[in-house]
């Protein structure tokens, strides 16, 4: 039967009508999606303002300030103003360009003045610059055992990196304990020196006749075991000699002493005080006899037949 009013919309009308609004809508979603989209990605990245990379530098510095105290650095601190006034006077951005290979941190230390507490000590007119005060005060202890000096130390303000070197801190070092030893060496010479004037003195000033006499007759029994002949022989042989006079001195031949050595320098074998001391001229003399005539007797011998022995 037909309906005059009109025919009503078939099942599958309707769902065409439907099908046709969920596409209409999803494409308009999608586009909304697209132009949001791109509108996000065109759009450029926010410029860091210049507060902020100055706070971000900061931080780095600081940071770095943190690692060199922990490396041994006192009252470590730094300028700005080096990166703020080469940013100026070259009219560019704090973000200066990096170095070949360089991170953004290392380039930003590189830009900063870091300063720290040195400790300071003069010798030799030089400063040695030591990191803290311990270190300092062991310098002092070891150049003042060698050359005795009162030493201060003084505090400054110095770019990083200032110390001195461990290889210069061990010269210094040396060279002041070669100074002190070379210094030792000479006193105790001169002390040697003194001793034996002394001795000398001692000696020659106790150098009589008698004196001289029984020390060689000591030499002559007890020593070389010669008899009381030998010594006899000995007296008479150095009586005609010397006379037992160690300053004697015979011009035209320049023999001395109580032997009469020829040269006096041979006597140096004994002493050094050869020269003065009597003691010292009859040890070398009885060498002689028993070298060249085996006893005094025999060089008395000899003496009679030529007059010289």
């Amino acid at each position: 039967m037909t309906n005059k009013k009109g025919s009503f919309p078939s099942r599958k009308g309707i769902l065409k009508k439907i099908f046709s609004r969920k596409v209409i809508g999803l494409l308009i979603v999608l586009l909304s999606l697209l132009f949001l989209t791109g509108f996000y990605i065109s759009r450029p990245a926010t410029e860091v303002s210049a507060e902020a990379q100055e706070r971000f530098g900061i931080e780095i510095v600081e940071k770095h300030v943190s690692s060199l105290q922990e490396s041994g650095y006192e009252d470590v601190s730094y300028d700005v103003s080096a990166i703020i006034k080469m940013s100026e006077e070259n009219h560019i951005p704090l973000n200066i360009t990096r170095q070949p290979g360089e991170t953004l941190e290392d380039m930003i230390i590189r830009r900063y003045d870091y300063y720290a507490t040195y400790y300071v000590i003069y010798t030799n007119d030089k400063a040695y610059l030591f990191k803290n005060e311990n270190d300092a005060s062991s310098f002092i202890q070891k150049i003042s055992k060698y050359d005795g000096a009162q030493y201060s130390i003084e505090k400054v303000k110095k770019l990083i990196n200032n110390e001195t070197s461990q290889d210069e801190i061990n010269e210094i070092i040396e060279i002041k304990k070669k100074e002190y030893e070379k210094k030792k060496a000479e006193e105790e010479d001169r002390r040697k020196a003194a001793a034996e004037r002394a001795k000398s003195k001692s000696t020659t000033s106790s150098q009589s006749v008698a004196d001289l006499q029984s020390y060689a007759h000591n030499l002559v029994i007890n020593t070389y075991g010669w008899s009381e002949y030998d010594f006899e022989c000995l007296v008479k042989l150095w009586n005609r000699e010397s006379g037992w006079n160690p300053n004697a001195h015979n011009k035209s031949s320049g023999a001395h002493g109580v032997p009469q050595s020829l040269p006096a320098s041979k006597m140096a074998s004994e002493g050094a005080d050869y020269y003065t001391n009597g003691y010292t001229q009859i040890r070398w003399g009885l060498k002689y006899i028993k070298n060249r005539y085996g006893s005094p007797s025999g060089a008395w011998a000899h003496s009679q037949r030529t007059g010289w022995y």
